[in-house]
């Protein structure tokens, strides 16, 4: 379950955080994780950045329901 520590800590953000920075956050690491995913061969790189990439999108949907985005 994402706490709100939590979710902040997978964004690698501070609780100052504005909703612009936590969606400009997401949007990097959603594209970094999805790009390292596509150019590895390794099958458990893909699945590790694969549940990485789930993580985040918990993560957004988890801001969007206690309406901070």
């Amino acid at each position: 379950m994402i706490t709100e520590e939590k979710a902040y800590n997978i964004l690698m953000l501070d609780r100052t955080a504005t909703p612009d920075q936590i969606i400009s956050k997401y949007e990097l690491l959603k594209n970094q994780y999805r790009k390292i995913k596509e150019e590895t061969q390794d099958l458990k790189t893909q699945l590790a950045y694969q549940l990485k990439q789930i993580e985040l999108d918990d993560v957004f949907i988890f801001f969007r329901k206690h309406q901070i985005l």
